[in-house]
């Protein structure tokens, strides 16, 4: 799932729906049209699964996968080979290219002085390196705005940045005693520079458009290194990019550190002055490198209209990119296989898409989207599984109000898989694949999961294949497999919201 999200800001915002909107499973027909065909879908993905086979080879055979890597591309050809196995048709791999593919090369560094300490630190994907060691002071910039920046002209020259004081990182996971208990979204604020803009009413700003103009300021002033923390505890660093979605170079050596590493700098930094050493080496490609998304479908009676479930297999590179995203593929993988192993067509196409380059800003599903604008009016909606191995608890619905009807109706079938706990969610949420869809016009939706051990092991070292769960991925793949089956059966495709309404991707 991308760090826009995670580090920059969970852009998660809930529409309330309102306390008086009652559920509408209780209005279902007691018997669904759909509700033998998911018996039989959940019993194949239940008895027959192969989640746990596939995801440990795609996760210690083939290992991380960043985009623009010789992994990556592995696992695309792989996946590809499996549909076929699988029976799949139309299984093709659809070809975007990047600017530069990033390797990842040695990092050390330490504060040399009051005293000495070792650091550990991994460079940002798309950081340039530093051209060996470099010393400089540690110097706090706090500033939100350009006037605040001001401050720190001519003061920057050689310094190692950091800019925020110490977060408060979260405690481990305790799985909630009662199901109805699970930690779910709580509503937030739409944010103001996404609000609409009223006649005549300055724009607001977004704090990315002041990102890039600190990072610039930064370069002009000519720092040195930037340190972020990972915001993770146990020492775990995390990872992100800094060639954002066009995969440029990245202005300056920018690498997390561990939280507690961070903690002892800013300790230091309260009774004087700091001094480190940092030494970071990365490279490029020399030109573009071509990367793939990979698509299979099981055919339907009207090819004309498509329903997609989808997940990301790219990943960050410092494990094995198990949970983020080798588990939603894997799910997919599975939907896949069960629903053809069932011999059984639908009316609509059911399409399975592995997108890539989703940590560095959905940019395979928004390439995806482009690829395929005038086929959008095609596709009814599209279902993504993101965030590891956590239970699927409902779907959030990305504002999609006019569907939640249409939802209830698809997912009464599943009330045993426990999805009638907890209300389909009217939730925007921009962090995965689905919202580039909704950026289209498409309805899109994305897997409510509870959050299990995903936000230790997300972009982490332990990130690995000893972290999924195998039975909350059964789960997962049960509930993709028969939300993709009846929502293709479904009379009508989804209704639209209208597109002027839909908010732009923030980043």
């Amino acid at each position: 799932m991308s760090t826009r999200r995670y580090l920059l800001g969970v852009v998660v915002i809930a529409l309330a729906a309102g306390a008086g909107l009652a559920s509408l499973r209780a209005q279902q027909p007691a018997a669904s049209p759909y509700l033998d065909t998911d018996r039989k879908i959940l019993d194949e993905v239940k008895d027959h699964n192969q989640i746990m086979a596939n995801l440990g080879y795609l996760s210690d055979m083939i290992g991380p996968r960043l985009t623009g890597s010789s992994n990556l591309d592995k696992a695309n050809h792989w996946t590809a080979d499996k549909f076929r196995e699988y029976g799949l048709a139309n299984v093709h791999l659809e070809p975007w290219t990047i600017d530069h593919a990033w390797y990842r090369g040695t990092a050390e560094a330490r504060i040399v002085s009051p005293a000495v300490h070792p650091i550990s630190l991994a460079a940002e994907g798309w950081s340039p390196g530093t051209k060996g060691a470099v010393h400089g002071p540690v110097v706090y910039v706090e500033a939100k705005n350009e006037q605040e920046l001001d401050a720190y002209r001519g003061k920057l020259k050689n310094a190692i940045v950091i800019t925020s004081p110490p977060p408060k990182v979260p405690g481990p996971y305790q799985a909630p005693e009662q199901p109805e208990e699970r930690p779910y979204h709580p509503p937030f604020e739409l944010p103001a520079f996404l609000m609409p803009q009223k006649p005549g009413q300055p724009k607001q700003p977004s704090p990315f458009e002041f990102f890039r103009k600190e990072t610039a300021f930064f370069k002009q002033e000519g720092v040195a290194v930037i340190l972020r923390d990972s915001f993770k505890p146990d020492a775990l660093l995390t990872m992100t990019g800094e060639g954002g979605s066009d995969f440029h170079i990245g202005p300056l050596p920018v690498a997390f550190i561990p939280h507690e590493d961070y903690l002892l700098i800013w300790r230091l930094l309260q009774r004087g002055p700091v001094q480190m050493e940092v030494n970071i080496q990365t490279s490029f490609s020399p030109k573009p490198v071509t990367v793939y998304n990979t698509v299979a479908e099981l055919p339907g009676a009207d090819p004309n209209q498509v329903v997609i479930i989808g997940a990301h297999l790219d990943s960050w590179d410092l494990a094995e990119g198990s949970t983020d995203n080798g588990t939603g593929s894997m799910v997919i993988l599975e939907a896949a296989r069960a629903l053809k192993a069932l011999g059984i067509q639908p009316k609509r196409t059911i399409r399975f898409v592995l997108f890539t380059g989703e940590e560095e800003g959905l940019v395979g599903s928004r390439r995806y989207v482009q690829a395929h604008r005038a086929d959008m009016d095609k596709i009814d909606a599209v279902l993504v599984h993101d965030t590891g191995s956590g239970r699927v608890l409902t779907l959030g619905l990305h504002g999609n109000y006019q569907d939640r009807e249409v939802v209830d109706h698809v997912l009464a079938p599943l009330d045993d898989l426990g999805l009638g706990l907890i209300e389909p969610s009217l939730s925007l949420e921009f962090g995965t694949d689905h919202a580039s869809f909704n950026e289209a016009g498409v309805p899109g939706f994305w897997c409510v999961q509870d959050p299990y051990n995903y936000p230790r092991t997300h972009h982490s070292q332990v990130d690995t294949f000893d972290m999924a769960n195998q039975d909350n991925l059964v789960e997962g793949a049960q509930v993709v497999a028969a939300w993709a089956w009846n929502t293709a059966e479904w009379p009508e495709m989804m209704p639209r919201m209208p597109l002027s309404k839909e908010p732009k991707l923030p980043f």
